[in-house]
């Protein structure tokens, strides 16, 4: 403990590492179902944001440039809603769209596991067109009592006028042991 932190800042910091770790965990098994492979990270997911009376975790995965599932992205998105609804997600009935618009969007939820609402949003390529799939997944956790100011502070020292995100991989499977603490003290 620090000499700074009291007792129940360091309950507070252990509880939203747990609760993250739980969030990732949950969210890299969707994952998994998708693809196995390394993701692009575009917001990984360790900066606590307030919400109600507390802080919840935001992160953005999309797949990696130029994939594709060569044809098979519709069907692996009906196995992938399939899959939520039995593994016990709570998935949203599918929305619909104008003509010409030929999305895919999976939005559910698995509050128990810590994940308020996840996104899979996914656009379909053609090999003929010369066009990738894309494919991004968006997930917030639940809402955890506590401090986000607080608890970033904790995670990152103090505030800086241009802050530094070191550490973040440009690239992560799904299988990688989540990031938490990246502050160093210097």
């Amino acid at each position: 403990m620090s000499p700074q932190a009291t007792p129940s800042e360091e309950i507070s910091f252990a509880a939203a590492k747990e609760q993250n770790l739980a969030f990732k965990e949950t969210v890299a098994e969707v994952q998994k179902q998708i693809f196995t492979g390394e993701w692009r990270v575009a917001e990984y997911g360790d900066v606590p944001e307030r919400c109600d009376e507390g802080y919840e975790f935001f992160l953005r995965r999309n797949l990696p440039e130029g994939f594709s599932f060569n044809g098979e992205g519709p069907q692996r998105m009906a196995d992938l809603r399939a899959w939520m609804t039995e593994s016990g997600w709570q998935v949203a009935p599918s929305p619909t769209y104008g003509e010409g618009i030929d999305n895919i969007v999976i939005v559910a939820g698995k509050p128990e596991a810590k994940v308020s609402r996840l996104d899979v949003d996914f656009i379909s390529g053609s090999a003929a067109d010369g066009t990738v799939d894309v494919l991004e997944l968006r997930a917030t956790s639940t809402c955890e009592p506590g401090d986000a100011a607080a608890l970033l502070e904790q995670l990152r020292g103090p505030l800086q006028a241009v802050p530094e995100d070191t550490g973040i991989p440009d690239l992560e499977s799904p299988d990688a042991t989540p990031l938490f603490e990246r502050h160093t003290e210097g």
